[in-house]
């Protein structure tokens, strides 16, 4: 019996950080939790609300829910409601939300893994491991709108939760060929304008009226932006 009371305050230190297990169970002057109080903090966490990003996923009224897009209201000088757009991992619905800025909510931590994208093939693109060289078929719909940019060798990242891949992540910025540029009218290079111009992928983006077709470009995969030459 003393030997198990023993093992638990020995896994309670080490999920708390303690450098050796204590009997007192006190580190660095403070009290540890309860064995029962560690593991919680190891299955999830809360977050604020307007501590919230696009692309995290919440547990809402026993939900897995991916927050698709987000805006603050502000009410003077006050913070006003944060008006969300989630969707449900698992049906794809999506589903408006709105919480004060400091509602908690429940933050689910997920597994990310690296994979090579090798094709596409109707509404699935197909991934490989490059470490184990296991490939795995997932929707395009975990990418969301991200799904554009998907392409033959980029590197990706599958977010799991409990072994299933829920959510896809491409790279916050790539360099793409732009395959459609609008003309440059004279007398426009020096000016802070912008043209339209339409790069791999089908994706349209604003580019400055130096650009032309041909030219590669690193494009900002969440704002579909600009970023430079390149």
């Amino acid at each position: 019996m003393q030997r198990s009371v023993q093992q638990l305050l020995s896994l309670r230190a080490l999920l708390c950080g303690a450098a050796q297990p204590l009997g007192e169970a006190v580190v660095y002057g403070q009290t540890l939790p309860s064995l029962s109080q560690a593991l919680q903090q190891l299955r999830g966490i809360k977050k604020q609300a307007n501590e919230l990003r696009v692309g995290n996923v919440i547990e809402h009224n026993g939900k897995l829910l991916q927050v698709v897009s987000l805006q603050n209201r502000a009410m003077g000088r006050q913070l006003g409601n944060v008006n969300f757009e989630l969707r449900d991992i698992i049906t794809k619905a999506k589903h408006p939300a709105k919480f004060r800025p400091y509602d908690m909510v429940e933050y689910v931590r997920l597994e990310g893994r690296k994979f090579q994208c090798l094709y596409t093939e109707g509404s699935q693109v197909h991934c490989m491991d490059p470490e184990t060289y296991e490939q795995l078929a997932v929707d395009t719909d975990l990418f969301g709108e991200a799904s554009d940019f998907l392409k033959e060798g980029l590197e990706v990242t599958l977010n799991f939760h409990k072994d299933e891949a829920v959510t896809g992540e491409v790279p916050g910025q790539m360099s793409l060929q732009v395959v459609e540029a609008a003309p440059t009218m004279k007398g426009e290079t020096a000016a802070p304008s912008y043209k339209r111009a339409v790069v791999e992928g089908g994706i349209e983006i604003q580019v400055p009226p130096f650009v032309q077709a041909g030219d590669s470009v690193v494009v900002d995969t969440v704002e579909r932006t600009f970023v430079r030459r390149g």
